[in-house]
């Protein structure tokens, strides 16, 4: 994936670091330091790709060569804080061929750096990769026929530094375009962009190494940080635009609430984008950015409702829509209401018996008793 990075620094005395040592590591050659006699061998190095040197017009041609334009760099600056080399750093796209990548950092070295008088040493890194990248180191006086001249102040100034990043986002970007990519870069920060996540920290070659050995370090650890933070994000932001999705089909179909599933559905088969761009929509769709969508939609300016929706969501949405939209239209069976239950009238209580006090049930049995020994005694008398 092409990402813009692009990074200027300055090579100074002061910081204990040399011209000719810096140019020997990016090259990967053996430069010998004339000034302090020690010999820079980086020869052993296996990530370099390649090496060149672009002159300027006016430059002399014993410049061309590595150990001798460093060496002369070296013996015209006397400070001991002497600043030798600008060196500017650049991720190139990995989508790019070999080929395409140096053709792409060879162009915009020369136009924006050895056509305004620097002499540019490029050495290009790790191209077989996913971290493709260019060292340029540059010189900072002017150059003639007779060598170095005064330094230029102005090639260090904040406007000409902001002028390189924008020119190396056009200059990738042109490749790209030319290479038949689709992918671009911005040299904005993400703040500008609008671009909800979190600027990743470089990781130089020497936490690269460590970490690849297994040693854990406090840089690759917030790097790992960063990196699980922005899958958040890009997860929450995927269900967002999902669901912004999901908002403009509705809104397309809500001009045909008084159409009938039959011309909802001839005018979706008939659509001039629907059927040429079947295939088309479902890589478009993993790239929409809804737009807001105006309510009041004219067909004859947007071509129809759903040509405008099905340019930018995948058909199968549209043909889920669709059948949603048709199953809506269908008349619903009323459910059967059960019969209302009669009131069922409450019946009357029977009368409650009239109870008998028990002092007169007492004398009719008494009288009952008296008749059978009469009864009896009327027997005995017969007999």
């Amino acid at each position: 994936m092409a990402i813009y990075s692009m990074r200027m620094q300055v090579i100074g005395r002061s910081a204990g670091r040399s011209a000719t040592a810096a140019a020997a590591y990016r090259s990967g050659e053996q430069v010998k330091d004339e000034r302090t006699g020690q010999v820079h061998d980086y020869t052993g190095k296996s990530d370099i790709y390649d090496s060149e040197i672009l002159l300027p017009v006016g430059a002399p041609e014993r410049l061309g060569d590595r150990t001798v334009l460093w060496n002369e760099v070296e013996q015209v600056e006397k400070r001991k804080d002497a600043q030798l080399s600008r060196e500017v750093m650049l991720a190139l796209p990995a989508e790019l061929n070999h080929w395409q990548k140096q053709r792409l950092a060879r162009e915009y070295v020369q136009a924006e750096f050895v056509s305004a008088g620097m002499i540019a040493d490029i050495g290009y890194h790790d191209f077989d990769s996913h971290n493709p990248h260019a060292h340029i180191m540059l010189t900072m006086r002017s150059v003639g026929r007779e060598g170095f001249g005064k330094k230029r102040r102005e090639w260090n100034k904040r406007a000409a530094i902001a002028a390189h990043r924008q020119a190396w986002a056009k200059h990738a970007n042109r490749a790209l375009e030319r290479a038949g990519y689709a992918e671009r870069i911005d040299h904005r920060s993400l703040e500008a962009q609008g671009v909800e996540r979190e600027p990743q920290i470089h990781i130089g070659a020497k936490v690269m190494e460590m970490e690849a050995r297994g040693v854990a370090t406090q840089v690759g650890a917030e790097s790992r940080r960063i990196s699980k933070v922005n899958r958040e994000i890009a997860r929450h932001q995927k269900r967002r635009k999902d669901i912004r999705t999901e908002i403009e089909i509705e809104r397309a179909f809500e001009p045909t609430a008084t159409a009938s599933p039959e011309s909802v559905s001839s005018e979706l088969s008939t659509s001039p984008v629907s059927k040429p761009a079947v295939e088309q929509s479902r890589s478009v769709a993993m790239h929409y950015e809804p737009e807001p969508f105006a309510s009041g939609t004219d067909k004859q300016k947007s071509g129809g409702v759903f040509a405008a929706v099905v340019k930018h969501v995948g058909v199968e949405r549209i043909e889920r829509a669709k059948a949603q939209l048709a199953d809506s239209r269908k008349p619903k069976p009323q459910a059967e209401q059960p019969p209302k239950a009669q009131p069922i009238e409450p019946e009357e209580p029977a009368p409650p018996a009239k109870q008998q006090p028990e002092q007169s049930t007492r004398k009719e049995r008494q009288k009952q008793r008296q008749k059978k020994r009469v009864k009896e005694k009327d027997q005995g008398m017969s007999l």
